[in-house]
């Protein structure tokens, strides 16, 4: 079957209104009528196809999984049903199956639009980032109209620091659409990449004008003027560690070297050995401290604002539940005296200003509760607080964290040095390792 041969009869119709339910939720009603349809016509793969649909809707990847089978088994030469099933398996991680067939649909159809952004997102999910910039630059070549293709290639080109042509790409989305954030954004990150500090600050007025209420760009805009922004936005962050999530735990494990999550876990086993304690774990991200920790007499509650990190924490099944906000939220949410350990790994680096932070922790802790963080380390000869230019990442610096602690009203205040946090561009990262006890009750 191919696409121009799908029909437009009143059976079609029919189930265009089932897919509708579906997508509102009416999983009962779009299941009844799926059961009707299936008898008249049981060879269609379209209903195999929504089968899958209503079991992904329903939270059932397996189930999802099934039908897509089913529907490529009907129909096995329509690049429709080799797509829906290349997505779902690479969201599941079954990475070879998903890349075998997604390079068959597109085989089938290198110019259809869909199945080139299937094909790249695919590609992408399953780790292949140079066969997703392939396909990419290939779509944008086919197709220079396509917006979303150029933007990705321009984003993508961007990660890799190939800026002059990221520049490019994103200089040729303005022209077409010049309300575009993204693609002004993008230009400037490039621009102050390259060195043109002039170009850039012209950009970050641009946007300002245009967009005044936006983080993005008054965090772009703040940099432009040589001023430390006092975080980073939220969409940033949350963009960024969707795009770490696939691949998160074995790059930084095994790529960067990355222990801290499994010494902060022998740390608060040595605290309470019986395990008996309730944890916040902020900015948890795929649960590493979580994996190496284990099953506690209490429990373990993530935050963490990218959703496809949560998805891949949800998996070591020891998460009692996760809460997709920013850390100074939930902190400034949470009732007072409630965790025996809060716990902030790698995450600060990202969050920048720590005056509403550290106080909140020591007030949501219970008495006598612990309070372990990590920070990029900062030289005692710079500011409290600075940005690094390359990997827009605050660094600390020890002394003033010390302070801050202190005046919050922690005791029993240790800052380790620790010559590597992890690896980075091959060099080890310095940073600081703090534990700091809540007073406990008089």
């Amino acid at each position: 079957m191919s696409a121009t041969q799908i029909p437009t009869d009143p059976f079609t119709q029919r189930l265009q209104q089932i897919r509708q339910q579906i997508a509102q939720g009416q999983l009962r009603e779009a299941a009844q009528a799926l059961n009707e349809v299936q008898k008249q016509h049981p060879t269609d793969p379209r209903i195999a196809l929504l089968g899958m649909r209503m079991a992904d809707k329903a939270g059932n990847p397996a189930a999802a999984i099934q039908a897509a089978r089913k529907a490529l088994e009907l129909s096995p030469d329509w690049h429709v049903t080799l797509v829906e099933l290349a997505k779902l398996l690479a969201e599941q991680d079954q990475r070879d199956e998903a890349m075998k067939l997604i390079r068959r649909a597109i085989d089938m159809e290198p110019f259809d639009t869909d199945v080139r952004v299937a094909a790249i997102n695919v590609a992408a999910r399953a780790g292949q980032p140079d066969q997703a910039l392939t396909w990419a630059r290939q779509g944008v070549q086919n197709h220079p109209d396509h917006l979303g293709m150029q933007l990705y290639l321009a984003q993508a080109l961007l990660e890799r620091r190939e800026f002059a042509e990221a520049r490019t790409h994103f200089e040729a989305i303005q022209q077409r659409q010049p309300q575009s954030i993204d693609a002004l954004l993008g230009r400037m990150a490039c621009e102050r990449a390259i060195g043109s500090p002039e170009r850039l600050r012209l950009l970050a007025d641009q946007a300002l004008a245009a967009q005044p209420g936006d983080a993005n760009v008054r965090f772009w805009h703040d940099l432009a003027y040589g001023r430390t922004p006092a975080t980073r936005p939220d969409s940033a962050i949350t963009t960024l560690f969707d795009s770490y999530a696939p691949d998160f735990d074995m790059h930084m494990v095994a790529g960067l070297k990355y222990q801290l999550p499994r010494r902060i876990a022998e740390l608060l086993v040595q605290t309470w050995p019986d395990r008996r304690f309730n944890l916040l774990d902020l900015g948890c991200g795929t649960g590493l401290l979580g994996l190496y920790l284990g099953p506690i007499e209490g429990h373990i509650i993530g935050v963490e604002l990218s959703q496809k990190m949560i998805d891949q924490a949800t998996r070591h099944g020891v998460y009692s539940r996760f809460h997709r906000v920013n850390l100074r939220d939930a902190l400034a949410a949470t009732p007072a005296d409630h965790y025996e350990a809060i716990v902030c790994a790698d995450v600060l680096p990202y969050v920048g200003d720590l005056a509403s932070v550290i106080p909140n922790a020591l007030r949501v802790l219970k008495p006598g509760g612990l309070f372990v963080f990590s920070c990029e380390a900062a030289g005692e000869d710079e500011a409290d607080l600075v940005l690094r230019p390359a990997s827009l990442r605050y660094a600390h610096k020890a002394s003033a964290v010390q302070r801050a602690c202190e005046a919050a009203g922690f005791t029993d205040i240790s800052i380790e040095d620790l010559p590597a946090l992890r690896m980075e561009s091959a060099q080890p990262l310095p940073g600081f390792l703090v534990t700091a006890r809540k007073p406990a009750a008089a």
